[in-house]
């Protein structure tokens, strides 16, 4: 007798008998020795270890792990202007299982990995994948691809490719922009010598191949307009810090002469104390006086 049993461990056939109502199983051999079995239209949720048992004197019996690949969909690309830093690129892809490998190719044959971020579906199996490319300034004849590895793709590549041809040219065009990130790899399939952008995820930058009149040092213009700024606010903590000290030293002036006071005080209880004191003993020292004093009297 030969069985198969799935991975939640219910019996799918049992010799040539169907146990499991799943349409998708469908038997393809069985012998004495052989129970053949095949699944179609395969989802992510028939993963798991399929178990084969032989059951003659001795029970035999054997595992196969069955791991699901989800393909990718096809990259979604989206342009978003940025009048400071140039644009933006962004490409999505979902519905895949495991992470997807998105790089940026350049037509220069430049390959950027981009700032790549992941979210699990509500599923709990398949992902969602978005990769954002900042570039400064590009040649109108330049292009940009989103590139999409995966092993279900058995080697190939997903692509989607955007023409700068399309989008107005940024005013930072004027001067090339070295890129921070060396390239990652080149590849055969962009044409070469045509003028093409360069960028990095985190710090972007986008050279351009034809020569160009010298730019002017945006830092240092940048600095002297900040000067008077920085200068105000220097301007205004003096002035804050100014009435502060007074209060600081009024409030300890203040401080000092309560504490004056409270000594003078104790000090005033203790000369009254010690006046009173006095004034008692000396009258009653003259209280024996006067007591003595007619005694001598009456004795003469």
């Amino acid at each position: 007798t030969l069985q198969w049993l799935n991975p939640h461990g219910f019996t799918i056939f049992l010799n040539t008998e169907r146990v499991l109502r799943d349409q998708r199983y469908k038997l393809l051999r069985y012998s004495k020795d052989e129970l053949s079995i095949q699944l179609s239209n395969v989802t992510v949720w028939d993963e798991g270890i399929y178990s084969c048992f032989y059951y003659s004197r001795h029970v035999q019996n054997k595992s196969q792990n069955v791991e699901i690949l989800a393909a990718p969909s096809h990259p979604v690309l989206e342009v978003s202007q940025d009048a400071e830093r140039g644009i933006k690129l962004s490409c999505h892809t979902q519905g895949c299982k495991p992470q997807p490998q998105i790089s940026w190719l350049l037509d220069n044959g430049m390959e950027l990995p981009g700032d790549t971020r992941h979210q699990l579906g509500a599923d709990g199996k398949k992902w969602s994948t978005s990769s954002t490319l900042r570039i400064l300034s590009y040649s109108p004849r330049g292009t940009a691809s989103c590139i999409i590895q995966h092993p279900a793709l058995r080697g190939g590549r997903l692509r989607a490719s955007l023409h700068f041809q399309d989008l107005p040219s940024t005013e930072d065009a004027k001067g090339p922009i070295p890129s921070e990130n060396p390239p990652v790899s080149r590849s055969p399939e962009n044409p070469s010598g045509a003028p093409s952008p360069s960028a990095s995820p985190e710090d972007p930058a986008v050279p351009s191949s034809a020569p160009t009149p010298a730019q002017p040092n945006l830092t240092d213009a940048t600095s002297k307009e900040q000067n008077p700024e920085s200068k105000g606010m220097v301007r205004k903590e003096r002035n804050l810090l100014l009435p502060i000290l007074v209060a600081a030293l009024i409030f300890v002036l203040l401080v000092i002469v309560l504490l004056f006071m409270v000594k003078l005080k104790k000090a005033h209880g203790v000369w009254k104390r010690e006046n009173d004191v006095s004034e008692q003993t000396l009258e009653s020292y003259k209280s024996r006086s006067n007591e003595d004093s007619p005694g001598h009297e009456k004795n003469g």
